[in-house]
């Protein structure tokens, strides 16, 4: 598994995959022509980046990283491909030469793969792939927390970096819940979202306890961030773009609720970085891959382990927790409607927070009366079965579910 730096990215939204990874690509591929007379760029989008790029600004974003050259974007939605985030780029003389081609692949979450460009690639630091072997690691090396068994492997200035990753999303939070207006992407003026986190906010705070008060609270807060991310600003992704309200929500309410101190939330997000990770190496966080079961199934399986961790539960109750809130989301599909990151997804990100703090309240009171006979690892599993099972038309092409039904004429 890689490290936690590569699951927590600070970026812009709407998209990890769409936006973040063909921003990267793009520097990535700038840094090869370096000495090369460059002339002009083409760029071709194959599968889901053709499909939804434009409704997530892939060619914006490629089109930023490439300020100094005159930029070509083709959307090529018939030829198949083996992946289905895959990007060609190609740098031209002033004969229409080519002088340089790369591939690069959108893994989710912003990483990157090319077979031609190295350089990209990021390489493993843990020795285990499971949860299993995380438990194991930690009986054979003596070591009592996840953050022990990660200081391990990471760079010194982990905890920085997460210190970092916590504020930036707390920050995310407190302006998604000020912000208001329209949401600027949607085509279909019968579609036209308006930020409502602010309003969904004021609702809260007028409900009873023994109303929702704490749901509707938590909703907010992830509307709020999902709404920054739809809008194209600046969030974390934990671990994507698409469910980047999840796990922010859930810390955000502990800490502003509940009075958990900063540091103990920066250290929950060891535990919720290695859930996350799990699932990227053994099944994706890629939505175009695996459904939305993949991402915000991920990111509630995250905020209920990271729950779980800064209420005190044992490490088998975190693991119950992240299991019991990716197993209710199997099957999700990821139908972006018009392509955009906005219906249904940032609902679904209020609800996977709702299922993240239920799942805790099952890890706390029902797994001590009640044996789990699904790990995590299972439930990891049975994802990728179901992903790999999804049609096409129902791994954010916005030609199924929703995306269908209520499509843009």
């Amino acid at each position: 598994m890689k490290s936690l730096k590569g699951l927590y990215r600070i970026g812009p939204g709407p998209s990890s995959s769409h936006t973040i990874a063909p921003y990267r690509a793009a520097l990535a591929f700038r840094k090869q022509l370096h000495g090369l007379p460059v002339s002009a760029i083409e760029i071709t989008f194959y599968g889901s980046l053709a499909l939804t790029g434009e409704g997530h600004a892939s060619h914006k974003a490629v089109v930023s990283a490439l300020k100094s050259f005159p930029t070509t974007i083709h959307f090529d939605r018939k030829t198949p491909v083996s992946h289905p985030l895959t990007m060609l780029f190609v740098a031209l003389d002033e004969h229409g030469f080519a002088l340089k081609e790369t591939h690069y692949y959108s893994l989710g979450g912003g990483e990157l793969h090319s077979d031609e460009d190295p350089s990209v690639n990021e390489k493993d630091i843990y020795p285990f792939r499971s949860f299993a072997d995380i438990k194991k690691a930690l009986n054979d090396q003596g070591l009592s927390t996840i953050k022990d068994l990660c200081l391990r492997y990471e760079d010194p200035d982990i905890d920085d970096y997460l210190m970092d990753i916590l504020k930036t999303m707390f920050a995310s939070v407190k302006k998604g819940l000020s912000a208001e207006g329209p949401i600027p992407a949607n085509r279909n003026p019968r579609l036209q979202l308006h930020r409502s986190a602010k309003a969904v906010f004021a609702a809260a705070e007028k409900i009873g306890h023994r109303d929702g008060k704490k749901e509707i609270t938590l909703s907010a807060y992830a509307y709020g961030v999902a709404e920054n991310s739809a809008c194209g600003e600046t969030i974390v992704t934990a671990p994507t773009c698409g469910s980047s309200g999840v796990l922010p929500a859930c810390l955000y309410y502990l800490h502003v609720n509940r009075r958990v101190p900063l540091k103990t939330l920066r250290d929950s997000l060891y535990v919720a970085g290695m859930i996350g990770n799990i699932v990227k190496q053994n099944a994706s966080i890629a939505g175009s891959i695996g459904g939305c079961q993949a991402e915000i199934g991920t990111a509630s399986s995250m905020a209920a382990a990271a729950i779980c961790y800064c209420m005190g539960l044992s490490l088998h109750q975190m693991e119950y927790a992240a299991e019991c809130a990716m197993e209710h989301f199997l099957g999700l599909s990821c139908d972006p409607v018009d392509g955009y990151v906005i219906i249904p997804c940032i609902e679904r990100n209020g609800i996977a927070a709702i299922r993240a703090s239920a799942s805790y309240l099952f890890a706390r009171h029902i797994e001590p009366v009640r044996k789990n006979q699904v790990s995590f690892d299972n439930v990891v599993e049975a994802m990728k079965l179901t992903g790999d099972s999804l049609s096409y038309a129902y791994k954010e092409t916005a030609e199924g579910g929703l995306a269908a039904i209520l499509r843009c004429n």
